[in-house]
């Protein structure tokens, strides 16, 4: 399944999903139905539909797929950095012995419970051990071409993030500059905490990571802000509120900074009287998405945009769709992010599901 047999399968692109627990595991008993109900039509049709026969083959592939999952679980950390073809030789082989298992024992019960004896046949269980092979291949295959397919976009879209930290706002850069410069004179205790944040910020955004923790994202906002307070002085007005412990959250790298960014540069300073910004984090409670983090932000938009909402959504749109690929990409499609502008503020929500483990 490799395309080059020295490839190694590290952690971050090991093509079999994790089955120890959640979506993974939901997904192969998913499968394992629908294979059961498959062998059914092949076997009776479905006009002498047989859910005795249905209820036999499905007990055997849902036991063979719950000790596949047991045995691919256990060997996820040894084979993590073992070439691709061995991962999948490995893995492949693991499935054909847990069908062999259970094949045996299934074949000793219905003999002990028909005849009274403890016996095997050989012939039976080779037949269950070939049928299982083919689906146990093509799972195998489809896992890892979904893999490859995940790592493709993720390439592409790290390509787009590496656009943007190239590109990371030079006007904001030079208005820093001449704010230094004017603050130097002024206060310079003041002028060095605001260059240590510009140089935190920069490092920041010009880091190699393509995810972080929400609680470094939302540092780097901070930090980005205060750089704009100086600039701006009373004309910004921010504030957050977070009910979420957001260390173990991870997130793509940039989701919210140049959110931020636009809200400020479009949002606020074109106001001669300036506006503000409130961040919310929290949690879905009692939804369908419940447990979901959800992050919104609010800024104050000049009077003179009403007339023009709908020219500055679509101005957005780019950077929008850009950041929903991001978060759909890293969260597997369990992100949403929506937009909209309300009696002159406008509102971003994202949305997602935080990954396991």
């Amino acid at each position: 399944m490799s395309d080059s047999g020295e490839k190694h399968a590290q952690k971050s692109d090991y093509f079999i999903p994790n089955l120890c627990h959640g979506q993974g595991l939901l997904g192969l008993f998913v499968m394992a139905a629908l294979l059961a109900l498959l062998l059914t039509l092949v076997h009776s049709g479905v006009a002498d539909f047989d859910f005795v026969w249905l209820g036999k083959a499905g007990l055997l592939i849902f036991w063979t797929a719950l000790l596949s999952a047991l045995m691919l679980c256990r060997v996820r950390d040894y084979l993590a950095n073992q070439p691709l073809s061995l991962v999948a030789l490995i893995n492949y082989l693991l499935v054909l012995l847990a069908a062999a298992l259970c094949a045996v024992v299934a074949d000793l019960w219905q003999h002990y419970s028909s005849l009274g004896v403890w016996r095997a046949n050989l012939f039976s269980i080779l037949n269950t051990v070939l049928i299982a092979a083919i689906p146990a291949g093509v799972i195998l295959r489809l896992y890892y071409l979904q893999q490859r397919l995940h790592q493709q976009r993720s390439a592409a879209l790290e390509a787009r993030l590496q656009s943007l930290q190239a590109k990371i706002r030079p006007h904001f850069l030079f208005n820093s500059m001449n704010s230094l410069a004017t603050l130097i004179r002024l206060d310079a205790d003041r002028a060095e905490k605001t260059v240590e944040n510009l140089s935190d910020l920069f490092r920041y955004a010009l880091q190699n990571r393509t995810d972080v923790s929400l609680h470094e994202e939302v540092e780097a906002c901070q930090r980005y802000l205060e750089i704009e307070k100086m600039r701006l002085g009373n004309r910004l007005e921010y504030s957050w509120d977070s009910s979420v412990d957001l260390k173990p959250i991870r997130v793509p790298a940039l989701i919210l900074q140049p959110l931020i960014e636009n809200a400020v540069f479009h949002g606020i300073q074109p106001c001669a009287r300036g506006g503000a910004l409130y961040l919310v984090i929290d949690r879905e409670k009692g939804t369908s998405r419940k447990g979901w983090v959800t992050i919104d932000l609010v800024n104050t938009l000049p009077e003179s945009l009403q007339a023009k909402s709908l020219s500055l959504t679509s101005g957005h749109k780019m950077a929008l769709d850009n950041l929903r690929s991001r978060l759909d990409t890293f969260f597997y499609g369990f992100a949403e992010l929506d937009e909209a502008i309300i009696y002159n503020h406008y509102h971003t929500r994202i949305r997602f599901k935080p990954l396991e483990g």
